[in-house]
């Protein structure tokens, strides 16, 4: 009985033990990349990706992708105004502190540029777009040879057009013969947001997968950042410009505001009113919060998986150069990564305090995109594909003797 404690001890301690070294090697990466700290708000790189060379005889022919939007102003549809109400009272109280009343003052440069713009792709987010394309266009020059047909389809969001378009006209600057035709309507949502109550066809009784963990998000949230700190840096008093019970919806505000001036073309910065601790704190909240968001539905996204399938089979089966291509968000971006299980995503999260270790914001980026790139040869039958995330080349829980290649019969027999 007693060794039987001892062994039950031990491994509580080496699993406690591994679980502190993964959180620490994520706090050391952000640290080391605090650009990452931006969170969904990070702009994805579009510069050139180190790729391995195709197997012998293998010439890609075929790109099926999803990406994420470009960058873009704030979501929020009330954020701008949210802050300037605020701000503009606490001046009129004479509440604001130094930092406040130049916080203030910064807020209000920017304010007549993005007051009317929430929501909208910015010129960043254009240039990235087509940046994007460029760089997969001379990844792969074979799969746009000629006449290639390139076809794409987009969520109803003003944003999701602009970046398709961004996009398809960054390919057609390369290869002005390209067959390009740009899709838009609510038919396409199964392959673009399944679970988006205009989808004609959505399923609604979607397979649900429970959190293995019981913490909330406000349980999380009081015990991983003292938030009102942050509001004295700003406020002289901050109950007398916000009720207690909005403080915090009012902080996470200012986190992504703050970290939304990646996607402008502004140098005017917002994040010195946080320590470093605070915005990797902030990042682990909007990290959970996106986990525990997209894990417990995301199952009801393979439909998008499925639209993979039946869009390669075709390219397979008629031998058309080109790639398809599909543009939606965030919260269907990280779902899609659990469903094909890509670096670990389906991983099923035991503990809050392991989410950063599995669900890494940096991977959903402005402009995220997820490339299953095709080969064919004219000597043998097999189909080959690998999988870019952001342009790495990426892990699917597929065997495989060549990695990053991987057999389209033995993904299909899984998926």
């Amino acid at each position: 009985m007693f060794r039987s404690f001892l062994l039950a001890t031990f491994i509580f301690l080496a699993g406690t033990l591994w679980a502190g070294a993964q959180e620490t090697d994520v706090i050391r990466q952000l640290e080391s990349h605090p650009e990452y700290l931006a969170g969904t708000d990070y702009l994805c790189p579009a510069g050139p990706v180190a790729l391995s060379p195709a197997p012998k005889g293998y010439k890609a022919f075929y790109i099926s992708h999803y990406g994420r939007h470009g960058a873009r102003y704030a979501w929020q549809s009330d954020m701008y105004e949210r802050l300037r109400t605020v701000l503009s009272t606490a001046a009129d109280q004479g509440n604001l502190t130094a930092l406040g009343q130049d916080f203030k003052r910064r807020f209000d440069i920017l304010y007549p540029d993005v007051r009317y713009r929430v929501g909208e792709l910015s010129r960043k987010g254009w240039q990235q777009q087509q940046d994007l394309a460029k760089r997969m266009y001379l990844n792969f020059p074979g799969v746009f040879k000629g006449e290639a047909a390139v076809r794409s389809w987009v969520s109803t969001s003003t944003r999701c057009v602009m970046t398709m378009s961004s996009f398809c006209l960054g390919l057609k600057g390369m290869n002005p013969k390209l067959d390009i035709f740009e899709n838009f309507g609510y038919i396409y949502l199964p392959a673009i947001l399944p679970l988006d109550s205009h989808n004609p066809f959505r399923v609604k009784e979607v397979p649900l997968t429970p959190l293995s963990f019981d913490e909330t998000w406000e349980e999380y949230i009081e015990r991983t950042i003292d938030y009102k700190a942050i509001l004295t840096r700003l406020f002289k008093t901050p109950d007398a410009v916000v009720d207690a019970k909005d403080q915090w919806d009012l902080v996470s505000y200012l986190y992504f505001f703050g970290a939304g001036m990646n996607s402008l073309d502004t140098d005017l910065d917002f994040n010195d009113i946080f320590t470093d601790e605070e915005r990797i704190a902030l990042w682990k909240i909007d990290d959970f919060q996106f986990y525990a968001n997209a894990w417990p539905t995301h199952e009801g996204y393979m439909p998008i998986v499925k639209d993979f399938i039946e869009k390669a089979d075709a390219r397979i089966a008629t031998g058309q150069r080109g790639a398809d291509l599909r543009f939606g968000h965030d919260y269907t971006f990280l779902p899609l990564l659990m469903c094909l299980g890509v670096n670990g995503y389906d991983h099923d999260v035991a503990a809050a305090d392991d989410i950063p270790t599995w669900c890494r914001l940096q991977d959903v980026p402005m402009g995220a995109n997820l490339h299953f790139v095709f080969y064919k040869s004219k000597r043998l039958p097999k189909i080959l594909f690998k999988v870019l995330l952001n342009g790495h080349e990426a892990h699917l829980p597929l065997a495989t003797d060549n990695w990053p290649y991987y057999d389209w019969d033995a993904f299909k027999q899984k998926f």
